[in-house]
């Protein structure tokens, strides 16, 4: 195994053990009568120490990786791939922002659970019927963006229009999780405890740079060194907050999804592309 594959692999390890402080504080690092936090709660204590500790660590392990002069990679020239294997994580990932966007609509039309669900939902997750709607609508969009440059990832030669097809698409998952970050924070903010949702809004921010990052290679404008120290503090981050959305299905597979698709683009970034693999030998 190539020591490149060392980040994405450390991302995900640290995502589990991130994941299991979180539920933890969960259950035991909160009020139950008034949802404050309690004071020297153990997981809550631990986990931004390991976050703190995952940082670094990724950020000396992204300094490992070749350094990239002006014009950087291109997408999808440098992400392509002839293994269907690489791209099944990001095509993947797709279906399940898809299947959340889907899930959000639902929610926002009343249909899931009767006509009451609206209402109710409100209240469990803090979303109205229309932040549904217009989650799920970017959602959609997003998810049909993300395919498409996948799909131009698969190497049947080079063609001049792709970087310009992929660069277009992909700027529509960072407008989706823009709104998402803010209809989240909206949502969030009434709670006065920060400790109860900071996890959720850090994934959001990262997830929007990382996405950003990714767009950024289809104009041959990115680094790989920065996109991947993104996408592995996004995935540890959207693995942490499945203990915050496990019972908001549409948030939930958004993060997955999302964290997902990231981890796919890394990896094909990093499976030692022409320009990549001679930078590293």
């Amino acid at each position: 195994m190539k020591k490149q594959y060392l980040l994405p692999l450390s991302a995900v390890a640290g995502g589990i053990v991130a994941l299991f402080l979180r539920a933890a504080q969960n259950r035991t690092g909160f009020e139950t009568e008034t949802g404050l936090p309690i004071p020297g709660s153990l997981p809550g204590i631990a986990l931004p120490v390991l976050l703190a500790a995952l940082a670094l660590l990724f950020f000396l392990l992204s300094r490992r990786l070749p350094s990239e002069g002006a014009p950087g990679p291109a997408l999808p020239a440098d992400f392509s791939t002839r293994d269907a294997r690489l791209l099944a994580l990001p095509v993947a990932g797709s279906f399940l922002i898809a299947l959340s966007g889907t899930l959000d609509l639902l929610s926002g039309f009343g249909l899931l659970g009767g006509i009451s669900a609206a209402s109710a939902d409100t209240l469990t997750t803090g979303f109205s019927p229309r932040s549904h709607l217009l989650m799920g609508l970017f959602s959609l969009a997003a998810a049909a963006g993300l395919f498409l440059s996948a799909a131009a990832c698969r190497r049947q030669g080079r063609r001049e229009n792709a970087p310009v097809l992929a660069g277009t698409w992909l700027l529509v998952p960072v407008a989706a999780l823009v709104v998402r970050l803010v209809l989240t924070y909206r949502a969030c903010s009434v709670n006065p405890s920060l400790e109860a949702y900071y996890v959720e809004l850090l994934a959001l921010v990262f997830l929007t740079l990382s996405f950003y990052r990714l767009s950024s290679f289809a104009f041959q404008a990115g680094q790989t060194r920065r996109f991947a120290l993104y996408v592995c503090a996004a995935v540890v981050l959207c693995i942490a907050a499945v203990a915050d959305t496990a019972k908001q299905p549409g948030s939930l597979l958004a993060y997955l999804g999302s964290g997902a698709t990231l981890l796919g683009f890394l990896l094909l970034r990093l499976s030692a592309p022409p320009s990549f693999e001679k930078d590293v030998e």
